[in-house]
């Protein structure tokens, strides 16, 4: 078989990073216990990304929500997620996935898939002070794609990668891998788009320009968002299905369903988080009301939860 190289789209421009000196210190600092910061953006300590899990939620629903289905979930494949990973890629780099994983019939370990603007400023923020040497502006790290995966065992998987249309990185950066062919698509302009529209829902005095362009406005809002999350969220507009997912489902719309399952009498503390607690009361709600017994809270859930 003939060997050939992958190139990068012409618009696939962004600065590079260490990825692997990111997820070792993520993984030092992150607290199996901890929560979202409750704070800002620009004062949420630590070096773990999984502080402003809440907020990082949101936007990438908002996005799903102005742009359907421009990111889509992998977590049902056969993979293990580090805990601050998201799941989510562009339909077309999911579908190369799959196919690589199935045909080398192994569990793939995913450091980082998509990584939301929040995160990628709270990485740019911390910088050296966290043992970050070189980290990417929000916006210019191809984290931000929807193309991009840091995975274990790189070695072990480049052909199978590589057959369907990922790219290794290099030595330089061994974990990362980008996808490059069909289908691949410039979404950075909705990124910015969904933080914008996100902030001016909820900041309707001090609204931004939604044009996918991250200039010093779009940085200051997002240093003053939230960590936890903003009150207006984008699953009030459009509901998401509530479930047990690394990293772990929270927000308001959590706090909700929790409130209401309180209310119908069942033991429960809403606290936002839906962990196993909150899966097995779900469970034992499901079983009473007749309707398929999952744990995951979709519109048969909350049509009989809020009857």
């Amino acid at each position: 078989m003939k060997d050939i190289e992958l190139k990068l789209p012409d618009w696939y421009d962004y600065e590079s990073e260490l990825c692997g000196e990111v997820h070792n210190r993520e993984d030092e600092a992150f607290d199996d216990q901890a929560k979202s910061y409750s704070g800002l953006i620009k004062n949420t300590p630590g070096c773990s990304t999984s502080a402003c899990n809440a907020l990082s939620q949101q936007l990438i629903h908002q996005m799903n929500v102005m742009f359907p289905n421009i990111l889509v979930s992998f977590e049902e494949l056969n993979v293990n997620l580090n805990k601050a990973a998201f799941p989510y890629l562009q339909a077309p780099a999911k579908t190369a996935l799959a196919k690589a994983i199935q045909e080398r019939g192994r569990t793939m370990t995913v450091n980082s898939g998509y990584r939301t603007i929040a995160q990628q400023l709270l990485l740019f923020n911390w910088g050296r002070s966290c043992g970050y040497p070189i980290v990417a502006r929000p916006g210019r790290s191809n984290h931000q794609s929807g193309l991009a995966l840091d995975i274990n065992d790189h070695t072990g998987w480049q052909p199978y990668l590589k057959k369907h249309s990922w790219r290794w990185f290099g030595p330089r950066d061994k974990p990362h891998f980008d996808y490059v062919s069909t289908g691949a698509q410039d979404i950075r302009q909705a990124t910015m788009k969904a933080f914008q529209q996100l902030w001016n829902n909820n900041n309707p005095g001090q609204t931004l320009t939604v044009d996918g362009v991250w200039g010093p406005n779009t940085e200051r809002s997002l240093n003053e968002s939230p960590a936890y999350g903003f009150k207006i969220a984008p699953w009030d507009e459009k509901p998401r299905l509530l479930k047990l997912t690394t990293p772990m489902t929270e927000g308001s719309d959590v706090f909700k369903v929790q409130k209401a399952l309180q209310d119908h009498g069942y033991s429960i503390v809403p606290d936002g988080y839906y962990g196993k607690g909150t899966a097995t009361v779900v469970k034992q709600f499901q079983e009473n009301s007749g309707i398929n017994v999952d744990g995951v809270v979709g519109a048969n859930t909350l049509a009989k939860l809020f009857a």
